[in-house]
């Protein structure tokens, strides 16, 4: 097992990239509960490190509207044991954008939950790139992963795409991931209509129906 250099997360640095982006490297200490809600619309360049100690937690929610090239990287290092990590983006690709979202997890400690959720709807002619690994050593005696990538396509030629990688060493762990990528039903759109519900409108409704559900903290916006 890798050790890490335990410090302060007040000095942990954020460094500010020319390009209205910035890099997160902390250590989520013993004990500690970590939480970071990130507008990705502010951000073109989201880069987060982190070492997840005992006992520890740490979540990060990415939000918002992609209106010019972005990257999301998040690259967690779980190396106590009882500990507790969540990464999930709830974001909406707008006009000829790409916008690419990469989570690495290396699970090195037992009775460790793990949950990658990714939500993304792709308008116009925008496109998505979703990787989440996960990788749990054979040391690893118990313990959960959870992972899910979901897409909805608005527009011909909208496009996401999902790379899901789970590489687990260990036969004590549970293990599990869900990929989904369609257009709104049609069902869905005739009921809504139905109800006297505009196409417009209903098509709001079903994306904000699977964008919401992706995260639910409220801590401040970097």
């Amino acid at each position: 097992m890798n050790s890490f250099k335990e410090k302060p997360l007040s000095e942990s640095p954020i460094v500010a990239l020319p390009i209205g982006g910035f890099v997160l490297d902390i250590d989520v200490l013993f004990g500690m509960s970590v939480s970071h809600r990130i507008d990705v619309a502010s951000h073109s360049s989201i880069s987060i490190h982190a070492r997840v100690h005992a006992h520890a937690s740490l979540s990060i929610f990415v939000i918002g509207d992609v209106t010019s090239n972005c990257v999301i990287d998040r690259a967690i290092s779980v190396i106590g044991d009882s500990a507790s990590i969540e990464l999930s983006s709830s974001i909406r690709t707008k006009g000829n954008v790409r916008c690419d979202i990469s989570d690495d997890v290396n699970v090195a400690a037992n009775n460790s939950r793990c949950v990658i959720d990714n939500r993304v709807v792709a308008h116009d002619i925008s496109r998505a790139v979703i990787r989440e690994r996960v990788v749990v050593h054979q040391s690893v005696n118990s313990g959960n992963i959870a992972t899910a990538i979901r897409g909805m396509l608005i527009g011909e030629s909208a496009s996401v795409r999902a790379i899901p990688e789970l590489d687990i060493a260990t036969n004590m762990v549970s293990a599990k991931h869900a990929v989904s990528i369609a257009r709104p039903s049609a069902s869905a759109l005739a009921y809504c209509a139905s109800r006297g519900i505009d196409r417009n409108d209903a098509m709001r409704m079903i994306t904000d129906g699977l964008l919401c559900p992706a995260g639910s903290m409220t801590d401040a916006i970097l």
